[in-house]
Order: C-alpha cells, then structure tokens, then sequence
C-alpha cells in the first residue's frame, strides 16, 4: 500500500462520506437525518481508516483491506436513505454487501485468508444471504410490507402479495438466524482451540462482531427501530474492536518471539555446558589413557633400574627420590584427572561418584542419598559440582567440624542439599566457582540458593529438572548409599 495509493482511498472515503451526509440530510423518510448525516459517513471513515492503518503496518494481513472494503459497502448501504426509487431499489440488495464483507472480516480474522472450505462456504453463503436472498421479498412486497411506509417506490415490485411478502421476508429471517447460530458455533471452537494468546487477539473481535450480528439477525426477523438502533451502535465499534484485536496480535507475535529467542538462548546454553563436559571427558581419557600410562611405564622403569643396582648407594637414593616424586606426580594427576571428570561418575552413576568425593574430603560427611535409575548425564554432572564445590568451601573456608550431603528425586527434579556447622558468612556472588554453578544450572532450568547466616554454619540447595533432559545410554541403576 503505497502513500499515493493510501491518499486516493482516502479521498474517495472523504468523497463518499459527504455524499452520505447530503443524501441523509435531503432524506424524505429518515427522520433522524441529522443523525445519519454524522454518524453514517463517521462510521465508513473508522472502518477506511483503521483498514489503512493495518494494511501499511500488517501488509502480509488482508485484514486492513477487508477493513477498506467494509467501510466503502457501508457507505454503499447507507444510500438507501435516498429518495429516488431506484437508487432506493437497488440499495435495498447491494446494501447488504456490508454484512458479507463483515462476516468475511471476522471469519477470517487475523490473517484475513480463509483457512478451510468450511469457511468459505459459510463466507458465500454469507454474501448470498445479506443479497440475494432479499430479491424475493421485494418482487411481492411495497412499502408497508418492508416496514417503511415513507421510502420512495419499490421499482422492483412485480406483483403485490402481502402473503407471499410475509413468507419470503420470515424465510429471510430464519437464514440470518441459521447463518448466526453456524458462525457461533464456528468460531467458538475456533476460540477455545487456540492457544491463551491467540485467545487474547480473537476475544474482542468476536465478541463485538457477534453481539453485531446478533443484534442485525434481531432487527431483521422484527425488532423494529431499538434493534437496529443497537445495531447500529455495536457496528460503530466494530472498527475499534478491530484495532485492539490487531494490536493484541501485534503484541503476541512479539511474545511468542521472544519466547521463541529465549528457548534458542536456554538450547544454546545447553550445548555449550553439554560441550564442554564432552571436552572434560575426553581430557580425563587422554590424561588417564596417555600422560598417567606414560608416567606408570617411567615408575616401572625406575623400579628396575632400581632393583639393577649393587652398591652405587648414591644413585639407589637417586632413584628412590625421583621415584618418591614421579609416584606424587601420579596421585596429582590422577586428582586433576578426577577434578575435570570422575570417571565414576560416568561408569556407576550419581550416587557413587559422591560417595567416592566425600569419602576424601578432611571433614566427616553424612551422606543420604536416594538411589534410583541413572539420570541425564547433564543433570548428574551439574549435581556432582554442585557436590563438589560445596565440599571444597566446606573444606577451606567453613572451619566446619561435619558436614552433611542429601540428595533426593522430588517430582522430576534433582535436589541436592549441602550442609556444614562452619562459620558461615559464605556469598554466592563473591566466588566465581558458585556463580559459575549457578549458570550451569540456569542452562538446565536449575536454580542454586546459598543459606550462610554468620556463625550458624551453611546450607547450599540446588534443585535441578530432569525430565526434559536426554537421558544417557546407561540406564544402570544405583542403590541407595550411607556413609
């Protein structure tokens, strides 16, 4: 929708409307012409100038011109107010074009596509029913038949039969009737099959369209000038209703983005905690499968070398030194190597990994901790650090005379708890090892909370879900353990 184009729809709405008001004012049958005269061209230029609106900001969406071309039919419709009995005539059929086009706008609101043959059958029958339908009634029915003594000539009149014009006018009212009852039903299902947000958009729009083409279905099988007055007024709004349903799904295609970036952002983080434990696997092998073997060999080396000895006293204590040191240099890598991934977390689980950590830390730990199928390995490993940071504070810092390790499943979720009797004190934003708990934890929907009042000791409590997560390929189960 181009300026250019957007500036000549409006000055052919501006035309028409003042056509509108001097027909309304000149009417000869309309007594609240003044009435007519404001609010009918008002009503035309809501509908042009919110469908403008909408086609230039959503131009994927036929909504806006839908709007467009509702609010020219109701201009259309409204020269019915005239006083030349064809143009009257003719009104009293194209006129009704306003109410397809109005069923087409809320049937196929937001897209402004129609999504089903179901839909576009109750959109034809719709333009049949607000036109067509209406030619039989006007080939038997005058004036008086059609409820306004005042209105200039029916041109259309072949033969008049006020039986025939009473049969033809009542089946007119029960297919408005049937049309309204199929399109509830329609869209009712419509609404409550969607998602809460998608709810938000299509709630005012069908509401107000709904209590419209209710109030229209009234005053057409009879509910003489109140009914179409209300009518009237619930179609005034429409336009508005129109709008805020645009605007709500302005505002839930946003959400839904940003939901959209925010499940990336959580998988991405994921990947990277999932990678980078991949990574301390494969560093725990090479150094278990390469450096720690090499060294192993170097040992038994030095031992034979060793035993080869006779009387060099010197160099037997030599060796004995440097063996002494490779044999330390081989417990502290072994350590390394289980500090960047135990390999019993891997082969037998959660459970015995932290048995085997408490098992070598200086203070006495209690450990309670529930047994059960192996989990996700991203869950046991962010468990395990969790265990194992704890520990390490425990270890350096809490001053603590025991400590106490709980572990337990609570509706698909992990929860590790870790206590000591320390000095407390302790600050989850002071250290990098906790903050750097809490973001693997966040990458798994985890949450970490640190419990350190001063001098009453430390409670560190990590909840961790798991039923989102892959499980691994082992499924091996591990008992409960007590130490």
């Amino acid at each position: 929708m181009t300026r250019t184009r957007t500036l000549a729809v409006a000055l052919a709405a501006l035309v028409c409307g003042v056509v509108v008001a001097v027909v309304a004012l000149n009417s000869d049958h309309q007594e609240a012409k003044v009435v007519w005269a404001i609010f009918g061209p008002v009503l035309g230029w809501n509908f042009i100038g919110t469908g403008l609106y909408a086609w230039r900001r959503r131009p994927e969406s036929r909504i806006g011109a839908l709007m467009v071309l509702l609010g020219f039919a109701w201009f259309l419709s409204v020269l019915s107010l005239t006083n030349s009995p064809v143009l009257y005539s003719i009104a009293q059929i194209s006129g009704g074009l306003w109410g397809g086009v109005f069923l087409q706008l809320e049937m196929t609101f937001p897209s402004g596509r129609l999504a089903s043959a179901a839909d576009r059958a109750i959109v034809v029958a719709g333009y049949l029913v607000f036109t067509v339908v209406s030619i039989p009634a006007l080939l038997v029915a005058d004036q008086h038949d059609l409820g306004c003594d005042e209105c200039p000539d029916n041109v259309l009149l072949v033969h008049h039969n006020h039986t025939l014009a009473t049969i033809a006018l009542g089946f007119q009212a029960v297919l408005y009737v049937a049309l309204f009852v199929i399109v509830l039903v329609r869209l009712a299902l419509r609404w409550w099959r969607t998602s809460p947000l998608e709810r938000l958009q299509l709630t005012p729009v069908y509401t107000c369209g709904l209590l419209a083409f209710l109030l229209v279905t009234v005053a057409t099988a009879g509910g003489g000038d109140v009914a179409w007055w209300a009518a009237f007024v619930a179609t005034a709004i429409l336009p508005f209703a129109f709008m805020a349903g645009l605007l709500r799904s302005h505002v839930a295609r946003l959400d839904a983005e940003l939901r959209a970036r925010l499940q990336d952002l959580r998988a991405s983080r994921t990947r990277l905690v999932q990678a980078g434990d991949t990574e301390r696997r494969r560093l725990e092998r090479d150094l278990h499968d390469g450096a720690q073997a090499r060294l192993v060999g170097v040992a038994l080396l030095l031992a034979h070398a060793r035993r080869r000895l006779a009387g060099d006293s010197d160099l037997a204590a030599t060796l004995d030194r440097a063996t002494d040191e490779l044999k330390t240099s081989l417990a502290e890598l072994r350590e390394l190597a289980r500090g960047i991934h135990p390999a019993v977390l891997t082969d037998q689980g959660l459970e015995r990994a932290v048995a085997a950590l408490a098992a070598r830390v200086p203070v006495p730990v209690t450990l309670d901790a529930e047994g059960g199928e192996r989990l996700p390995a991203a869950v046991e490993i962010a468990a395990y650090y969790v265990v194992s940071e704890a520990l390490q504070n425990v270890a350096k810092y809490a001053q603590a005379t025991q400590a106490g390790v709980a572990i337990r499943r609570v509706d698909g979720r992990v929860i590790v708890d870790v206590t000591d009797d320390g000095i407390g004190g302790a600050d989850a934003g002071q250290g990098s090892g906790l903050a750097g708990l809490a973001d693997r934890l966040g990458a798994l929907d985890g949450t970490l909370a640190v419990d350190s009042p001063p001098g009453r000791g430390t409670r560190l409590h990590a909840e961790i879900p798991y039923g989102l997560v892959d499980q691994p390929s082992s499924t091996e189960s591990a008992p409960a353990t007590r130490t």
